[in-house]
C-alpha cells in the first residue's frame, strides 16, 4: 500500500490510521458483543427463572477470565503481532457466540459465555488494540486512541438494539448465531489482511531510550499500584453499571426496547466522547482530561441513583452525563499508561495492569445482584457505584502525580 508510505503520523497518509480504522472496526463488531449482555441478561432471568447474582455471575466470570488472560495476552501481543493474536481472538469469539446458543443450565452460561466469549473479545478488545496503536503513535496518541476505544461504543449503538430487535424476532438462541456469523464473517479476513508491525518503537521517544520500560521495572513504580487501584476501584463500578442498568430501567418501568435504546444513545455519548476527549487531552493534558471527565462520570451516577418509578426522567441525564464522561475518561486513563511506561515492553504492562480491575469487574456485578437479592432494590449497590468511582479518581491523579516523568 504505498499511498501510505509516511512516518509523519500528523499525515492522513500514515499508515497507522489505517491501523486506527482497522481496530476501531474490530472493537465496534466484536468488542462491543460485552454490551448485549445486559440485554440478554434481562431474557435469562425471564427465560430460566434464575436469581440475578446466579445470572450475572456469568459476567462476573467473563471479568475474571478477562483478568487472567490479559497479561499473557499483552505478551503474546508483544511478541506475535495483532496479524496472528486478532484473528485468534475472532475464532474463538465466533464459537463462543454459537456455544451461547446452546446454554441450558447455569453451568454452560458460566462456560460458554464467561471463559469461551470472554477470551475471545480479551484476545482483540483493549489490551491487543490499545497497544498497537500506542506502538504507532506518541504525539497524537490520545487522539488515535480515543477513536478506537469509541468503535466499542459506536458499535453498541447498533449491536445493542439490534440484540433486542433479534431476542424478539427469532429468539436469543438464533440471535447469538447470527451475531456469530457476522463477527466472524467481517473480522477474520480484514484483521488478517491489513495488520502489520510499526516501523519502530513509536512509543519510545528520540533519545530516550531509557525508557524502554520492561514489566518488571513498572512494578516496582509507585504509579504502577497506584494505577492498578485506580483500575480496580473503576472496573467494579463500571461493570456494575454495565450489567444491572437495564434491569433496573425495566424495574422502574422502561420497557426493554426503550432500555436498548436508551443505551445505544449512551454509546453515542460515549463514542463522541472517547474521540473529543482524545483530542482534548492531546493538548490540554491527559491528566486534566482524566479529572475531568471522572466528575462528569460521577454526576451521571447521582442521577441513576435518582432514577425511580417515580423520577423515571432522571435517566436522560444519567444516559447523557455517564456516556460523555466514561468514553473521555477510559481514552484519557490508557493514554496515561501509556505515556508513564512507554516501551516495546507497553502490553505486558498494560495487560497486567488491568488485572486487579478484571477481578474487580468480575465481583461487582455479582455483588451487586447480591444486594438486590437480598434488599429488592439497587439504590445501596449505586452508592457503592458512586463511593467506587471517587477512589478511582482520587488514586488515577495520584498516579499521574507520582510518576517518573511529566504527563
Amino acid at each position: 500500500m504505498r499511498f501510505f508510505e509516511t512516518s509523519d503520523e500528523g499525515n492522513p497518509r500514515y499508515y497507522g490510521w489505517l491501523v486506527v480504522g482497522l481496530t476501531f472496526v474490530t472493537m465496534a463488531i466484536g468488542g462491543s458483543i460485552v454490551s448485549t449482555f445486559p440485554v440478554f441478561y434481562v431474557t435469562f432471568l425471564e427465560e430460566f427463572g434464575w436469581s440475578r447474582a446466579d445470572t450475572a455471575l456469568a459476567f462476573s466470570t467473563s471479568m475474571v477470565t478477562f483478568a487472567i488472560a490479559a497479561g499473557p495476552i499483552g505478551a503474546l501481543i508483544d511478541r506475535f503481532g495483532p496479524r496472528v493474536v486478532i484473528p485468534s481472538g475472532v475464532v474463538v469469539l465466533g464459537a463462543g457466540l454459537v456455544l451461547m446458543s446452546a446454554v441450558s443450565s447455569r453451568f454452560t452460561l458460566y462456560l460458554y459465555y464467561g471463559v469461551i466469549v470472554a477470551l475471545g473479545v480479551t484476545l482483540i478488545g483493549m489490551v491487543p488494540t490499545s497497544t498497537v496503536v500506542s506502538q504507532w503513535f506518541v504525539r497524537m496518541r490520545s487522539t488515535a486512541m480515543g477513536i478506537t476505544h469509541s468503535g466499542r461504543s459506536a458499535g453498541s449503538l447498533i449491536l445493542v438494539p439490534l440484540s433486542a430487535f433479534l431476542i424478539g424476532w427469532v429468539g436469543w438462541r438464533s440471535a447469538y448465531l447470527i451475531l456469530a456469523a457476522g463477527i466472524v464473517v467481517v473480522l477474520l479476513p480484514i484483521n488478517l489482511l491489513f495488520h502489520r508491525r510499526p516501523p519502530s518503537p513509536k512509543n519510545i521517544a528520540p533519545g530516550k531510550a531509557g525508557e524502554d520500560w520492561t514489566l518488571a521495572r513498572a512494578i516496582r513504580d509507585q504509579s504502577f499500584w497506584l494505577l492498578f487501584l485506580s483500575g480496580i476501584f473503576q472496573g467494579a463500578a463500571f461493570s456494575i453499571v454495565g450489567v444491572h442498568q437495564v434491569a433496573h430501567m425495566v424495574d422502574v418501568g422502561i420497557t426493554k426496547i426503550m432500555a436498548a435504546w436508551l443505551l445505544g444513545f449512551m454509546a453515542i455519548f460515549r463514542a463522541f466522547s472517547g474521540i473529543a476527549g482524545g483530542w482534548i487531552a492531546d493538548r490540554v493534558g491527559r491528566r486534566l482530561t482524566f479529572a475531568v471527565a471522572s466528575v462528569i462520570s460521577l454526576s451521571g451516577i447521582l442521577c441513576l441513583m435518582l432514577v425511580s418509578a417515580d423520577r423515571w426522567m432522571f435517566v436522560f441525564p444519567f444516559v447523557l452525563l455517564y456516556g460523555i464522561g466514561a468514553g473521555a475518561r477510559g481514552t484519557s486513563f490508557v493514554s496515561l499508561k501509556a505515556d508513564i511506561f512507554p516501551g516495546r515492553s507497553f502490553g505486558r504492562i498494560l495487560g497486567f495492569s488491568q488485572l486487579g480491575a478484571g477481578l474487580a469487574s468480575g465481583l461487582g456485578p455479582w455483588f451487586a445482584g447480591y444486594i438486590f437479592d437480598v434488599m429488592g432494590s439497587y439504590q445501596w449497590a449505586f452508592v457503592l457505584v458512586l463511593a467506587m468511582n471517587l477512589l478511582s479518581l482520587f488514586t488515577g491523579v495520584a498516579a499521574t502525580l507520582r510518576a517518573a516523568r511529566p504527563v
